[in-house]
């Protein structure tokens, strides 16, 4: 009997030791590889907060599936010592454009939308200065920016805070330049009108319903659609820009949650960890991988974009797909958004045949590597410390 319960405490012991201390939320045994991948790029943040002396900044990575990592690093607001923490709010920018995409394949999934519906079916009063473009602009083409009108189209209104049913009946005053769904234009108003289509088609208000369908069944509960949201969130970060060489808070501007598709969405890590976690199948109920798949297939190439995002001369090839770019990096397919308003900039990039993705947010503006960074480690390529700034 004696024996029998040392051989059970040795048994025990061996399982209990071939299980690390985990960061973020795993509840899976850990691998003695990923533990030092994620140490080693653990040291090199510390060091990178510490000797650029930037602001802050929050990073989640999560790897099959589990949250193997979580974390803020530097400060809210220059001048005070309230650190950043997991559930500390950003603005997250652009990188909103991907939720209003998945949200249009749940419709177009539950049998609501067609990706190649006309936005004159839902909006028929919108025009656009070609009428041929009027009737036969899509869905598809709003989300790939292959509308064929001038990229950016009225940012300089949307900036100016106008309401979006102001700026959208001047459309027909923009020149269209190029070929519908051939002719890449990035786009902000445009790329919204996904969010009066989905109004028409379900009688419900875009934010109410992607909060309905995505962010409450993921578990986001730190999401605002608004300035005066940020503001009042007890736990949030303050924008930073630079003036005479040194990080200052500035205020926080309204523009830009005049469109909530295209840059509308503020966020935690603890948020973005777990949007990644679905964007990586890890919610298969909410979010499902056919959605995934559609909205990452490549619908334009865009190669200018390599040398805008390029790191390390890796980028092979660049397309757009709908709310998501397509990278080659280095011979993996990589799936990339980023984002930027004043005094906030964000990163999201995922690998789904691997199974991993990292995203990150900050509260300024600052060139890095972070993202690369750990792509780089996670698959041993070599280590070229030349920083690029993503946009």
């Amino acid at each position: 009997m004696v024996l029998q319960q040392f051989y059970k405490f040795i048994l025990i012991t061996i399982i209990l030791l071939s299980v690390t201390h985990q960061k973020g939320f795993s509840s899976e045994i850990r691998y003695t590889k990923l533990d030092s991948i994620l140490s080693e790029y653990d040291a090199y943040l510390e060091d990178f907060i510490k000797e650029r002396e930037v602001p802050g900044v929050a990073i989640a990575i999560v790897v099959n599936n589990q949250v193997e990592y979580i974390k803020g690093f530097g400060v809210k607001k220059v001048g005070e010592k309230d650190s950043i923490g997991i559930h500390s709010v950003f603005r997250i920018a652009s990188v909103s454009k991907g939720f209003a995409s998945v949200l249009a394949g749940l419709l177009v999934k539950n049998g609501v939308l067609n990706w190649d519906d006309k936005v004159i079916k839902y909006l028929p009063d919108f025009t656009l200065k070609d009428s041929t473009a009027t009737k036969e602009l899509a869905i598809r083409h709003i989300l790939s920016h292959t509308s064929g009108l001038v990229p950016h189209a009225y940012d300089n209104l949307i900036e100016a805070n106008l309401s979006f049913d102001t700026i959208i009946k001047r459309l027909n005053e923009v020149n269209v330049i190029g070929p519908m769904g051939e002719h890449y234009g990035y786009q902000n108003t445009v790329y919204s009108l996904i969010g009066e289509i989905i109004q028409s088609a379900t009688n419900k208000k875009y934010t109410d319903l992607l909060n309905e369908s995505l962010i409450q069944p993921l578990g986001m509960n730190d999401v605002s659609f608004s300035k005066i949201e940020l503001i009042d969130a007890k736990n949030r970060t303050y924008p930073h820009i630079k003036l005479n060489g040194h990080w200052k808070p500035t205020e926080v501007r309204e523009s830009y949650y005049n469109v909530p598709p295209a840059a509308g969405i503020n966020a935690s890590i603890y948020d973005m960890a777990y949007w990644l976690r679905g964007l990586l199948g890890g919610a298969p109920d909410i979010i499902s991988t056919d959605i995934i798949e559609e909205v990452s297939k490549p619908m334009v190439n865009t190669p200018r974009e390599r040398r805008r995002f390029g790191s390390n001369n890796r980028l092979q090839y660049a397309a757009y797909g709908m709310g998501f770019r397509i990278f080659d990096y280095a011979g993996y397919k990589m799936i990339f958004h980023s984002g930027g308003v004043q005094g906030y900039f964000s990163q999201l990039a995922f690998l789904p045949k691997y199974k991993i993705g990292i995203v990150t947010l900050q509260n300024a503006r600052f060139r890095n590597n972070f993202i690369y960074k750990f792509i780089d480690l996670y698959f041993n390529l070599d280590q070229d410390q030349i920083l690029e700034e993503a946009e």
